[in-house]
């Protein structure tokens, strides 16, 4: 293309509260730190922000601006955002497979099947970018002929922050018992298989070791009965030992991973997986199931499990309490990963995207 007369960022939705809204409002502040004028777009915008964005109605096109378009589900502005005469760039952060939800909502399964298939309209632009290895993959098994790998800008300062605060605090010394306690965070959905934890840890508290609590940090996402099926599995397996505080604040989250011992995550599909890296910024060992995106962000660090024998995972997560010469060799390579996705390095590789365009 001639010249780059702006880039501007456009998606469904644009909240701080998000990997996709982080995301947009890191990247914004880049484009405009480099002299291009730069907004996002969204009809839905957290108006809480410092600069919230405008409508899409607002937007001014042009042939000269790049136009980053983040997808991850199935929307009208798809086919509006590719009838544009922009430099469109598809951004793909990945659509969840729908038979994960086909038993819990039909309506919202059939939605991220649209989603799956409606990314095929972007694949003959010259440029597509992907979240990770595993998205470009999907990308490319839908049309695309070139897509390149953009990561995500990964800021922990605030969470980091947040870990000292007295809320914070206040869950650490609330269970700083000398038990062993498993966390996992994440929204309570089919995919990412809460529901394999919580058998993995039965196993853990009923034949290895009873001083032990899971703690499964997330809202239900909008998907009540999961939460339901979640419940009464818990009732019946290691009541009393199993808690789903729901959403909770940063602070109160940073104070889980303070308190947790283990981070364990048996997700059958991410397309990064941020809870991951959170885990690593505080030391704390990953075990996680082989699957979707999950390698790509984990590289040499953590543990991964190829399959979901829960005696065998339950063992393993008592070696790593028991084994400290095994578990600061794993911190040691989370340390190690989490430089690897530093936000130097995600600016570095955003640069020199933008000057093959």
């Amino acid at each position: 293309m001639q010249s780059i007369r702006a880039i501007h960022q456009i998606a469904p939705g644009f909240s701080s509260g998000d990997a996709i809204g982080n995301q947009m409002a890191k990247m914004r502040t880049i484009f405009r730190a480099w002299g291009y004028d730069s907004q996002v777009y969204a009809p839905v915008r957290d108006l809480r922000l410092d600069d919230p964005g405008l409508d899409p109605a607002e937007y001014i096109s042009h042939p000269q601006n790049v136009l980053i378009y983040h997808y991850s589900t199935y929307t009208p502005l798809s086919a509006w955002v590719n009838s544009l005469p922009d430099f469109v760039i598809c951004y793909s952060h990945n659509v969840t497979p729908p038979e994960f939800f086909m038993p819990y909502d039909a309506d919202f399964a059939a939605r991220l099947a649209l989603g799956r298939q409606d990314i095929a309209q972007f694949k003959d632009r010259p440029c597509a970018w992907a979240a990770s290895e595993y998205n470009r993959a999907d990308m490319l098994a839908a049309g695309f002929r070139h897509v390149d790998i953009m990561p995500l800008f990964l800021h922990f300062e605030d969470l980091q922050v947040a870990g000292q605060s007295a809320e914070a605090q206040k869950i650490v010394n609330m269970y700083a018992d000398g038990w062993v306690n498993w966390l996992f965070v994440g929204r309570l959905v089919p995919n990412k298989r809460q529901d394999d934890i919580m058998r993995a840890f039965a196993y853990y508290h009923r034949c290895i070791n009873a001083h032990s609590r899971l703690f499964l940090v997330g809202s239900d996402g909008n998907l009540p009965a999961y939460r339901a099926d979640l419940e009464w599995l818990a009732e019946r397996i290691a009541p009393e030992h199993i808690y789903l505080p729901g959403a909770v604040s940063l602070e109160a989250l940073a104070g889980y991973y303070r308190a947790a011992s283990v981070f364990v995550s048996m997700s059958e599909h991410e397309g990064f997986g941020i809870p991951l890296i959170e885990a690593m910024i505080f030391d704390l060992p990953v075990v996680a199931f082989k699957a979707a995106a999950i390698p790509d962000t984990l590289g040499q660090a953590g543990i991964l499990i190829n399959r979901k024998e829960y005696a065998v995972i339950a063992e393993l997560v008592d070696l790593l309490m028991r084994d400290t010469s095994l578990r600061q060799q794993i911190i040691a390579q989370q340390r190690v990963r989490v430089e690897e996705l530093s936000p130097a390095r995600a600016e570095v590789t955003l640069r020199e995207l933008l000057e093959r365009l």
